[in-house]
């Protein structure tokens, strides 16, 4: 468990220097905190962005490499974007940022995992 555990949270610390490298943002944020359990079916969203022109970039889950799950962008109107799943650490980049959105990572397995959710805040300059 303890290994387990210790493989996640390296594996979101990679995650944040490579991004941190590219990404050039401004607030990275933890929605689901490294170690969380997350039961068959269970998932973990985030606020919306936007508040004081602040937008979500990216979602990324961290956890096992043989854990399933995935990560998705929701609208105000509840409609999914850039879904993605996979087994292991998912990251996903929006191409476009500006539009309103919550982050959301989910369990898609029959197994229960601890795992985290991240992602990027951007400040944008407000219209």
């Amino acid at each position: 468990m303890q290994r387990l555990l210790a493989a996640v949270t390296l594996v979101a610390a990679l995650a944040l220097g490579a991004v941190a490298v590219n990404a050039h943002a401004d607030t990275w944020r933890g929605y689901a905190g490294p170690g969380e359990w997350f039961s068959p079916g269970e998932g973990y969203g985030s606020t919306y962005d936007h508040q004081a022109c602040w937008f979500w970039i990216d979602n990324n889950f961290a956890k096992g490499p043989s854990a399933w799950g995935l990560v998705t962008f929701i609208n105000p109107s509840g409609g999914w974007s850039y879904t993605r799943q996979a087994y292991g650490n998912i990251f996903r980049v929006l191409p476009s940022h500006t539009w309103q959105k919550k982050l959301h990572c989910k369990n898609n397995s029959g197994a229960a995992y601890q795992a985290g959710c991240f992602a990027y805040l951007r400040q944008y300059p407000c219209a």
